[in-house]
């Protein structure tokens, strides 16, 4: 080691930039020197699945945090295994005087900053976390059990002030593995559905004049597709917000889109049974058929129903999938195959590039009709969603070309037996008949 001088750490988490990075900031309001730090931590790949096209985004992601770090003076430690054994390593190998992150709002990390905490009041290191990477304090927000009521305290709770330009970082000298030594076999560079840093160049081309009549058409390219950016913060929620709100007014669609991701926070934070109990204590008896065959087909892509297994496709292949798609098929195996909605999340969480363990369970809990915000018991047509917001089948061409040559008509109604396609593995009509009678008899 080069210095002797108690550095702070900065551990960069799910806000992967170096710009209006609040926990880098707050980390450098001292005289200490600045040791910035990024654990691939084993546990939470291998639990997430993560050794795909995600873990090339992270790998592009924290490249291009190390250069934005080199630029301001300082060169970013990085290594790989359980964040525990790192942390006891990181204590006795420069002996820090804090440890700065971002509060994590999440299960998981929850857990691993209660962990890491503990090591450094072991080490005799003060352990800070910051506010980041929501746009309100949903905790300090009075307990809402319903979206709109809680977004008019949102708003009225928002902070959104930016971090000053930090132009450079009074940098701890060290010879700690930085990224290039960690990544290994990963290829970075990759072609990839999303580039780590496109971001701003996304959220400046964003045309929210049309976003809410268009955000529902798969086969357009009218949504923000900022998820993942979001989700490992390679631009800051803050940014985003002001952007839109610049575009289209404080209160325009996109923004009650950020407001819904920090009300599943909330509910979180407020229901302590959330992450495997439904919502609604009366919805927590549901008789699910659970049907493994049927499980199959749909996370195969061959239900039959042409937009639901085109949505798979898109899934398991780009590692996100469009949000009204998402919807319809949560709808399909919830209601239509009467699958737990547990199951569902699961699935979603194998795959999602922006897999956000809190908002994906809020998300299918909804879905399945047994979260908070209830509505009457929604269940999509697949064959109606497909006309309605793919009506020139592009969208289903797309993922699925052995259908490039039949007629929209022919797709939208999978029934009539006239596609060179799987039969569909359930009747929709009576499926929503056996689905309102299982809720219904709650």
């Amino acid at each position: 080691m080069k210095e002797k001088t108690r550095p702070v750490v900065c551990w960069f988490r799910r806000d992967l930039r170096a710009d209006d990075n609040r926990a880098l900031s707050a980390a450098i309001g001292g005289p200490e020197k600045i040791l910035p730090l990024f654990i691939f931590d084993d546990e939470i790949l291998k639990d997430h699945g993560a050794f795909d096209g995600r873990l090339r985004f992270i790998a592009g992601a924290v490249m291009n945090l190390s250069k934005e770090l080199e630029k301001k003076g300082a060169r970013l430690a990085c290594f790989r295994g359980r964040t525990d054994d790192i942390f006891r390593d990181i204590a006795e190998r420069v002996n820090p005087s804090a440890v700065y992150c971002a509060k994590s709002l999440t299960w998981s990390g929850k857990s691993i900053s209660a962990r890491a905490a503990g090591i450094c009041r072991d080490w005799g290191v003060e352990f800070v976390e910051v506010e980041d990477n929501v746009l309100a304090s949903v905790e300090k927000i009075g307990y809402r059990k319903v979206f709109t009521p809680f977004y008019k305290q949102w708003v009225r709770s928002l902070d959104i002030k930016p971090c000053g330009e930090l132009s450079s970082i009074n940098a701890f000298s060290h010879d700690l593995p930085g990224i290039g030594e960690i990544i290994g076999g990963i290829e970075p560079s990759e072609k990839l559905p999303f580039d780590p840093r496109g971001a701003r160049a996304r959220l400046e081309s964003l045309d929210l004049s049309s976003y809410g009549e268009l955000r529902d058409r798969p086969d357009i390219d009218a949504t923000s597709r900022l998820s993942p950016h979001i989700r490992f913060g390679t631009i800051s929620v803050r940014e985003i917000f002001r952007e839109a709100a610049k575009k289209g007014g404080e209160d325009n669609q996109f923004v009650k889109e950020l407001a819904w991701r920090e009300f599943w926070y909330h509910i979180k934070h407020n229901f302590q049974g959330f992450r495997e109990t439904e919502f609604q204590e009366k919805r927590r008896n549901i008789r699910w058929r659970n049907d493994e065959k049927l499980f199959s087909a749909f996370r195969e892509g061959r239900t039959g129903y042409p937009l639901v297994d085109a949505g798979i496709r898109q899934l398991v292949s780009e590692k996100w999938v469009h949000g009204r798609v998402r919807m319809i098929l949560a709808s399909f195996l919830t209601k239509d195959l009467l699958t737990d909605w547990r199951w569902g999340e699961k699935f979603f969480k194998e795959h999602l590039l922006d897999y956000d363990e809190v908002v994906n369970t809020g998300n299918w809990q909804w879905c399945a009709s047994v979260g908070p915000d209830p509505k009457p018991l929604r269940i999509f047509n697949p064959c109606v969603q497909s006309a309605k917001f793919d009506p020139g089948c592009r969208y289903i061409k797309k993922y699925l070309p052995e259908l490039k040559k039949v007629p929209p008509e022919n797709i939208h109604d999978p029934l009539n037996g006239r596609l060179p396609w799987h039969p569909p593995v359930i009747d929709h009509g009576e499926a929503a008949k056996k689905a309102r009678a299982a809720y219904k008899g709650l």
